[in-house]
């Protein structure tokens, strides 16, 4: 039976979903919608896309059985930032969902999914982006080398998008999505963000070789 890995990015309305073989090979790279009924109160929401959610995962599991002979072996998961206090709600709210979906990723395929911050998932995925300097521990005194994820001024305040022009290079086969006015829909991010979580997944596994490439 074949081994495959399955990375997400799991967000409150699109799920993005990258399925690779355990060579690092990507198989495929997919999304789903949660929406709901606006009808339905939105303290009650998140239970009804959790279980959206849970039969995806009991199809895509059966999937991966019949059609490619296989079974997911290592999920990882992107983990939300749980430090901007911007908007603490929705902090909250996608801290809160990401616990269910674990939990469901859990349920049906009885593996315990591995977190991976948004920061590690682009340091791993972006080397080029990572610039090391020497700096003097205050508390210490010992000087210590200090990793810093720098991203080019023109990808400042759009980060996701340097993510996903590189995962576009990488993966030119790949059809996106966009809007009638020729501009990317904001699923292309979900899609691109769950290959980063996959790519540094595989690379923390010994998978793929963090070169820069």
């Amino acid at each position: 039976m074949e081994k495959y890995i399955w990375s997400l990015d799991v967000s409150t309305t699109n799920v993005g979903c990258a399925l690779w073989s355990d060579k690092g090979k990507l198989i495929e790279l997919k999304h789903l919608g949660l929406k709901r009924d606006k009808d339905i109160d939105a303290e009650d929401r998140d239970i009804l896309k959790a279980e959206v959610f849970k039969e995806y995962c009991y199809a895509y599991k059966q999937k991966i059985l019949d059609e490619l002979n296989g079974e997911i072996t290592h999920i990882f998961i992107e983990a939300p930032l749980s430090n901007t206090p911007k908007n603490i709600n929705t902090t909250a709210l996608l801290l809160g969902f990401n616990g269910i979906a674990r939990y469901i990723l859990f349920e049906v395929f009885g593996i315990l999914p591995k977190k991976i911050s948004v920061h590690e998932s682009r340091k791993l995925f972006c080397p080029e982006l990572v610039h090391t300097s020497r700096k003097k521990n205050k508390k210490t005194g010992v000087v210590e080398i200090v990793e810093t994820l720098s991203f080019p001024p023109k990808y400042i305040n759009d980060k996701k998008l340097y993510i996903w022009e590189k995962v576009r290079n990488f993966e030119p086969q790949i059809e996106w999505f966009y809007t009638k006015n020729d501009t990317l829909k904001d699923i292309n991010f979900d899609m691109s963000d769950s290959y980063c979580c996959g790519y540094s997944g595989m690379v923390k596994l010994g998978i793929i070789k963090n070169n820069g490439q």
